[in-house]
Protein backbone atom coordinates (compact mmCIF):
# COMPACT_ATOMS: atom_id res chain seq x y z
CA UNK A 1 0.00 0.00 0.00
CA UNK A 2 2.57 2.48 1.11
CA UNK A 3 4.36 1.42 -2.91
CA UNK A 4 1.11 2.34 -4.37
CA UNK A 5 0.71 5.73 -2.55
CA UNK A 6 4.84 6.60 -3.09
CA UNK A 7 4.33 5.52 -6.83
CA UNK A 8 1.73 7.78 -7.04
CA UNK A 9 3.39 10.58 -5.90
CA UNK A 10 6.37 10.10 -7.54
CA UNK A 11 4.40 9.76 -10.85
CA UNK A 12 2.74 13.74 -9.86
CA UNK A 13 5.84 15.37 -8.99
CA UNK A 14 7.61 13.82 -12.53
CA UNK A 15 4.38 14.96 -14.11
CA UNK A 16 4.37 18.26 -12.80
CA UNK A 17 8.14 18.77 -13.40
CA UNK A 18 6.99 18.00 -17.51
CA UNK A 19 3.99 21.10 -17.35
CA UNK A 20 4.21 23.92 -19.36
CA UNK A 21 3.02 27.22 -18.27
CA UNK A 22 1.54 29.37 -21.19
CA UNK A 23 2.78 32.36 -21.76
CA UNK A 24 1.21 35.72 -20.69
CA UNK A 25 -0.23 37.68 -24.07
CA UNK A 26 0.46 40.54 -22.42
CA UNK A 27 4.15 40.51 -22.19
CA UNK A 28 6.41 39.50 -24.92
CA UNK A 29 7.80 35.63 -24.76
CA UNK A 30 11.79 36.07 -26.33
CA UNK A 31 14.35 37.30 -24.21
CA UNK A 32 15.51 40.20 -26.77
CA UNK A 33 14.55 43.45 -25.19
CA UNK A 34 11.79 45.35 -26.63
CA UNK A 35 13.98 48.61 -27.87
CA UNK A 36 15.42 46.15 -30.00
CA UNK A 37 12.67 44.61 -31.41
CA UNK A 38 11.56 45.44 -34.99
CA UNK A 39 7.81 45.81 -35.23
CA UNK A 40 6.16 43.41 -37.56
CA UNK A 41 5.82 44.86 -41.30
CA UNK A 42 1.82 46.21 -41.33
CA UNK A 43 -0.15 44.93 -43.63
CA UNK A 44 -2.85 47.29 -44.62
CA UNK A 45 -4.49 44.76 -47.29
CA UNK A 46 -2.84 46.36 -50.54
CA UNK A 47 -0.14 44.81 -52.81
CA UNK A 48 3.41 45.98 -51.78
CA UNK A 49 6.05 44.76 -54.22
CA UNK A 50 9.10 44.14 -53.35
CA UNK A 51 11.57 47.03 -53.61
CA UNK A 52 14.26 46.55 -56.68
CA UNK A 53 17.30 47.82 -57.17
CA UNK A 54 19.59 47.97 -60.59
CA UNK A 55 22.17 46.12 -61.40
CA UNK A 56 25.67 48.14 -60.96
CA UNK A 57 29.29 46.57 -62.00
CA UNK A 58 31.26 46.48 -59.05
CA UNK A 59 33.81 49.42 -58.71
CA UNK A 60 37.38 48.06 -59.07
CA UNK A 61 39.68 50.29 -57.10
CA UNK A 62 42.55 51.84 -58.58
CA UNK A 63 45.51 50.46 -56.40
CA UNK A 64 43.79 46.80 -57.93
CA UNK A 65 46.64 46.84 -60.64
CA UNK A 66 49.52 47.71 -59.24
CA UNK A 67 52.13 50.03 -61.06
CA UNK A 68 54.60 47.79 -62.39
CA UNK A 69 58.33 47.61 -60.72
CA UNK A 70 61.41 50.58 -61.89
CA UNK A 71 63.39 47.25 -62.90
CA UNK A 72 60.25 46.39 -65.32
CA UNK A 73 59.99 50.00 -66.35
CA UNK A 74 63.57 50.48 -66.46
CA UNK A 75 63.77 46.65 -69.05
CA UNK A 76 60.77 48.08 -70.91
CA UNK A 77 62.30 51.16 -71.93
CA UNK A 78 65.32 49.36 -72.59
CA UNK A 79 63.55 46.72 -75.14
CA UNK A 80 61.77 49.76 -76.87
CA UNK A 81 65.29 51.00 -77.67
CA UNK A 82 66.19 48.24 -78.96
CA UNK A 83 63.30 47.27 -81.20
CA UNK A 84 63.79 50.62 -82.58
CA UNK A 85 66.87 49.95 -83.46
CA UNK A 86 66.51 46.30 -84.71
CA UNK A 87 67.95 44.34 -82.38
CA UNK A 88 65.30 42.38 -82.26
CA UNK A 89 66.76 39.27 -80.02
CA UNK A 90 67.93 41.50 -77.28
CA UNK A 91 64.56 43.13 -77.66
CA UNK A 92 62.91 39.79 -76.57
CA UNK A 93 65.79 38.59 -74.25
CA UNK A 94 64.72 41.80 -72.02
CA UNK A 95 61.00 41.47 -72.32
CA UNK A 96 61.97 37.78 -71.09
CA UNK A 97 63.89 38.79 -68.09
CA UNK A 98 61.09 41.19 -67.35
CA UNK A 99 58.66 38.53 -67.49
CA UNK A 100 60.58 36.66 -64.87
CA UNK A 101 60.12 39.87 -63.11
CA UNK A 102 56.29 40.12 -63.09
CA UNK A 103 55.10 36.75 -65.12
CA UNK A 104 51.53 37.98 -64.82
CA UNK A 105 51.67 41.91 -66.75
CA UNK A 106 49.86 40.83 -69.81
CA UNK A 107 51.40 44.18 -71.44
CA UNK A 108 54.96 42.58 -71.22
CA UNK A 109 53.34 39.37 -72.95
CA UNK A 110 51.65 41.82 -75.67
CA UNK A 111 54.99 43.49 -76.21
CA UNK A 112 57.15 39.81 -76.39
CA UNK A 113 54.09 39.09 -79.23
CA UNK A 114 54.74 42.13 -81.15
CA UNK A 115 58.70 41.53 -81.30
CA UNK A 116 58.31 38.00 -81.78
CA UNK A 117 55.77 38.98 -84.94
CA UNK A 118 59.12 41.01 -86.06
CA UNK A 119 60.95 37.85 -86.06
CA UNK A 120 58.57 36.36 -88.28
CA UNK A 121 58.21 34.09 -85.57
CA UNK A 122 53.85 33.63 -85.94
CA UNK A 123 53.01 30.44 -84.06
CA UNK A 124 54.56 31.87 -81.17
CA UNK A 125 53.65 35.38 -81.61
CA UNK A 126 50.20 34.06 -81.77
CA UNK A 127 50.43 32.33 -78.49
CA UNK A 128 52.00 34.98 -76.66
CA UNK A 129 49.23 37.44 -77.59
CA UNK A 130 46.64 34.85 -76.31
CA UNK A 131 48.63 34.81 -73.04
CA UNK A 132 47.95 38.55 -73.02
CA UNK A 133 44.24 37.94 -73.02
CA UNK A 134 44.51 35.54 -70.51
CA UNK A 135 46.13 38.32 -67.95
CA UNK A 136 44.41 41.36 -69.56
CA UNK A 137 41.21 41.43 -67.44
CA UNK A 138 38.62 44.03 -68.44
CA UNK A 139 41.47 46.28 -70.60
CA UNK A 140 39.87 46.41 -73.89
CA UNK A 141 42.31 48.09 -75.83
CA UNK A 142 44.98 45.81 -75.10
CA UNK A 143 42.43 43.04 -75.51
CA UNK A 144 41.92 44.22 -78.92
CA UNK A 145 45.51 44.76 -80.10
CA UNK A 146 46.19 40.81 -79.05
CA UNK A 147 43.09 40.24 -81.06
CA UNK A 148 44.49 41.82 -83.89
CA UNK A 149 47.82 40.80 -83.77
CA UNK A 150 46.39 37.08 -83.74
CA UNK A 151 44.13 37.46 -86.82
CA UNK A 152 47.54 38.74 -88.32
CA UNK A 153 49.65 35.88 -87.45
CA UNK A 154 46.74 33.96 -89.42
Amino acid sequence: MYCRIALFLFLIVFLAGCATSVPDRGRPVSNVPAESRVPPPQDHGRYQPPVVTAYREPVTPKYSQPAPAKAVQALVKKAEDQRASGQLVAAAASLERALRIEPKNALLWNHLAHVRYEQKQYGLASSLAAKSNAFAGQDQALRADNNKLISRTR
